[in-house]
């Protein structure tokens, strides 16, 4: 039997590419987009934004399951960056950026849950960033919405194993999506290097690893940045901080 996937954020970037790519291995993927005008952007797709009300986005879900009679996998996707300094920011612009990148994503495993409970089985995955892990100049606000989202993950991980459910966050670094041209405050030139970050189909191909993984991990970085980070993690916060401070100020 086919598994049912659902993926928030497909309008472009990662949920875009994750999607068409498991349509073409044979999932059964409902791709879900905030505009209606980007429904025939891939099969299937349905309309749901992730700050809409609790009812509104059960709804979706329901008719989903109704529609295929079980849902297998959540992917978390959606999301955007408020990039700026900290100083710049105002509670509205803060809590919108909340709104999408942590509590959209609580709102929409609220929702697929009461069918994971009753199915015994179930995967949720998170798409966070490596910057879900550390924070640095100008991705303060966008960076606390994604360490948010890690804990909720952690907790949840827990709560969720008698369950049978599994919870899992990918750590992306950069890649070549539309992440900073669909960013707030942003200044291009300074962000180009975006144009040379690797093909978002290999977090495509690690989500799918996930689906097929019995016991994944809590968490798995991905991109060039990989590697360093994980390196720097294991470093003392205030050796971490020296060489972030030499780097980005």
């Amino acid at each position: 039997m086919s598994k049912v996937v659902l993926i928030t954020g497909c309008s472009s970037g990662f949920g875009f590419v994750t999607a068409k790519y498991l349509l073409e291995r044979g999932y059964t993927v409902i791709p879900t987009v905030r505009k209606k005008a980007d429904l025939p952007l891939l099969p299937n797709s349905v309309q749901l934004d992730v700050t809409w009300e609790q009812a509104k986005i059960n709804q979706v879900i329901n008719d989903v399951i109704e529609k295929h009679g079980h849902l297998d996998v959540l992917v978390n996707n959606a999301g955007y960056g408020h990039l700026g300094r900290v100083e710049d920011f105002n509670g509205d612009a803060i809590r919108a950026q909340m709104e999408t990148n942590f509590i959209g994503a609580f709102k929409m495993i609220k929702a697929v849950l009461p069918q994971m409970k009753e199915q015994k089985e179930g995967l949720i995955i998170n798409v966070s960033s490596i910057l879900g892990l550390f924070a640095i100049p100008e991705y303060g606000i966008y960076a606390a919405s994604k360490h948010a989202l890690e804990a909720l993950s952690q907790a949840f991980r827990l709560e969720s194993q008698k369950d049978h459910l599994k919870v899992v966050v990918v750590n992306p670094g950069a890649f070549k999506t539309r992440f900073y041209a669909n960013s707030k405050d942003l200044s291009k030139e300074k962000f180009a290097s975006e144009d040379y970050g690797p093909d978002p189909i290999l977090v495509a191909l690690l989500i799918e690893r996930i689906i097929n993984t019995k016991n994944p991990r809590p968490n798995y970085l991905i991109g060039k940045e990989a590697m360093t980070i994980r390196l720097l993690l294991k470093f003392p916060s205030l050796f971490r901080e020296f060489i972030l401070k030499r780097y980005f100020t």
